[in-house]
């Protein structure tokens, strides 16, 4: 047995990694400094620290930008998406196709000519226009002139680049019909692209050990309640999942529905895989039902790892196809897995209308997402809502965030934060539950996803620490979830969310108005409690390749899961699209539509928990077996603690979707 861990995309400044760190902002944007300029808020990634910081760059050397356009009437627009996304507005539903939303909302010519003539004086070649942005070229001496910027060279932790050190200025006149800048800051591993990309990853190794079947198997090790604990759960098929949650797959099946999956690069064995886990877990796959639109050229591969996004995409597109089996999946490759190429793709789902829904799961903490991509992929997310097109996005496997630390938890900044883009307040956040079945594999309860895995003792008759364990030294993930510092509280929150979450900041501080709280809705992402996912992967000898399965959980697999369960709702409304869902998610909340998840499924005195073992070396399934006790229900503890109560809370939202869910919509 195999099990993966969350590889959805953890931001380190403008890069995917298992860590995540914050960019470093430069300013706050605005009018500022010279009365006839407008400073453009922009953040510098993480990697371009003062102590990698080797001075101004090389004059001669080449910068491309993108100078994107701001929305021709952002009120207007704000307005707009609200209206036809909320169910008791005389608009809802009324959407506009990607030609009439530009036509309404995009930019002018006139604005447009502007940017482009004013760039050309300044001595920058104008390479590229679309209906968002101008792309504009020239060395760095000339860039700086330009935008009144200065551009330095970075270089640490194998980590190269250059990046701005001042925010860049234009006339204030353009002000209006400016959104953001980009590619001031560029890696120097960017410029070697390749068509070809590196073979599937190694395997990670489980041993075979687990409960199956919805029927615990009891663990010959001491328990702290008088109880032998079990084994933990084997990993759940699609049809155990699709039970769970209500999702008959004869009642609904997703047909005419479009689910888009966004993610970094592209696996290239996905097809076949597809083809084998159907027909392995008896799911029809229709030819054409799945399909990819990738970059022509990839790069960034080894600071991205490239091979360890194959097994994100595997998991989603199989989450997907597992929930809703007959609609159509399109794969969106983004070139690498910066901030900025993640949003091309996304660009391309709402330009070409390739999907009614679109998962995606990776994210940041706040502060590791640089401010120039907030701003482009919010815009792009209002696009999308006001198109009909509804974006889902894993919450986050670290509970609340403290960038300073490699777990997302511990003895960092204490700066603790939501992730991006699931606080963005035009997104559905998915947060995580660990989810347990009865024997008849019918659904007995969920709690909180917040995991701790306490080691054996020496001699093997004990555990090193009481349940639910050390707090952060045994704690290993939890659903990502708290109260945005950024966001102000959405119109669809505001009925449900309590007070003390909206206005309860990270650390104990309250906010003078209500903020954005996340998650919105929840489902199963424990990795102990995960799906059976399948892929073609690298055997311990390093070269033999062959298809497997094993269990993979995180958020990234709640979020694909649900948007596979929106299909089904899109369904049932005769195939009209769904839009941004919050409003109806929220409209729902109270009834039986949800379960309500808290963290004591079983009563305040029972943590729930389970015996887990792996190898020492998970990668060529070697070595001493390592035992633990694994427990839930736990996420975090002190500031950082998120808890699953009664009603709306900041670990699993409104709660999970059941049966009576999908029926509200039919």
């Amino acid at each position: 047995m195999r099990d993966k861990w969350w590889k959805s995309a953890r931001l380190a400044g403008a890069i995917a990694l298992p860590v995540a760190t914050a960019s470093i902002v430069i300013g706050p944007g605005g009018l500022a400094g010279h009365a006839e300029t407008y400073e453009v808020p922009v953040s510098r990634p993480a990697w371009a620290t003062p102590a990698a910081d080797h001075g101004p760059a090389a004059g001669d050397a080449p910068v491309e930008a993108r100078i994107w356009f701001a929305a021709r009437d952002r009120a207007g627009l704000s307005r707009y998406v609200r209206a036809v996304s909320s169910p008791r507005d005389p608009l809802y539903r009324h959407f506009l196709s990607p030609r009439e939303f530009h036509s309404r909302f995009g930019p002018t010519a006139a604005q447009m000519s502007s940017i482009t003539s004013w760039a050309s004086s300044q001595g920058l070649r104008v390479t590229g226009e679309t209906d968002h942005y101008v792309t504009v070229s020239g060395s760095v001496v000339k860039t700086q002139k330009a935008l009144s910027v200065s551009l330095h060279s970075f270089s640490g932790n194998g980590r190269a680049g250059i990046a701005p050190v001042t925010l860049p200025r234009i006339p204030r006149r353009l002000a209006p019909a400016v959104l953001t800048v980009t590619g001031l800051d560029h890696e120097t591993e960017t410029a070697k692209s390749s068509k070809d990309l590196p073979p599937p990853p190694k395997n990670r190794w489980w041993p075979k050990r687990c409960s199956s079947g919805g029927e615990p198997q009891e663990a010959d090790f001491a328990s702290q309640d008088g109880n032998k604990p079990t084994w933990v759960p084997c990993s759940y098929t699609p049809e155990q999942l699709r039970a769970a949650y209500g999702a008959d797959r004869r009642r609904l099946n997703g047909h005419g529905v479009t689910v888009a999956v966004v993610n970094a690069y592209s696996s290239p064995t996905m097809a076949t895989d597809l083809a084998r886990y159907s027909r392995d877990h008896h799911i029809p796959l229709n030819p054409g039902q799945y399909r990819e639109v990738l970059s022509p050229t990839w790069d960034q591969m080894n600071t991205c790892g490239a091979p360890g996004w194959y097994s994100e995409q595997a998991k989603d597109v199989e989450a997907v196809h597992a929930m809703a089996s007959d609609a159509g999946i399109v794969y969106v490759g983004a070139q690498n897995c910066t901030t900025s190429a993640l949003n091309d793709a996304l660009v391309k789902v709402v330009d070409q209308r390739l999907a009614d829904i679109v998962s995606c799961s990776w994210g940041s903490p706040t502060d590791g997402y640089p401010v120039q991509d907030r701003l482009v992929a919010h815009s792009i997310f209002e696009q999308g809502a006001a198109e009909g097109i509804g974006f889902y996005v894993s919450s986050g496997d670290a509970g609340y965030e403290d960038p300073a630390t490699s777990a997302g938890h511990g003895s960092g900044s204490r700066r603790l934060q939501v992730d991006y883009p699931a606080s963005d307040p035009m997104v559905t956040a998915v947060g995580g539950t660990s989810l347990m079945l009865n024997a008849n594999n019918s659904y007995a309860y969920e709690t909180s996803w917040g995991q701790y895995r306490i080691k054996l003792a020496e001699g093997g008759t004990n555990w090193t620490a009481p349940p639910p364990g050390r707090y952060p030294q045994d704690w290993s993930g939890g659903s990502g979830g708290g109260t945005s510092i950024m966001y102000e509280q959405p119109w669809y929150q505001a009925a449900v969310v309590p007070t003390a979450l909206s206005r309860g900041l990270p650390g104990g501080r309250r906010s003078a108005k209500p903020m954005r709280v996340v998650p919105d809705v929840a489902l199963d992402a424990d990795p102990l409690t995960g799906m059976t996912v399948g892929e073609t992967v690298r055997m311990p000898d390093g070269k033999t390749l062959r298809y497997t399965e094993g269990r993979s959980g995180g958020t990234s697999l709640s979020c694909p899961l649900f948007a596979g369960i929106q299909a089904l709702v899109q369904q049932a409304q005769h195939g009209r699209p769904l839009g941004f869902a919050n409003p109806a998610i929220y409209l729902r909340y109270g009834t039986s539509a949800y379960n309500d998840v808290t963290d004591t499924p079983l009563g305040p005195n029972h943590t729930l928990s389970w015996v887990m073992r792996k190898y020492t070396d998970q990668r060529n399934a070697k070595g001493p077996l390592l035992t633990y006790l694994a427990t839930t229900g736990h996420d975090g503890e002190g500031a950082a603690a998120l808890r699953a109560d009664p009603g709306y809370d900041n670990t699993t939202g409104v709660g999970s979707p059941n049966r009576h869910y999908l029926d509200s919509y039919q």
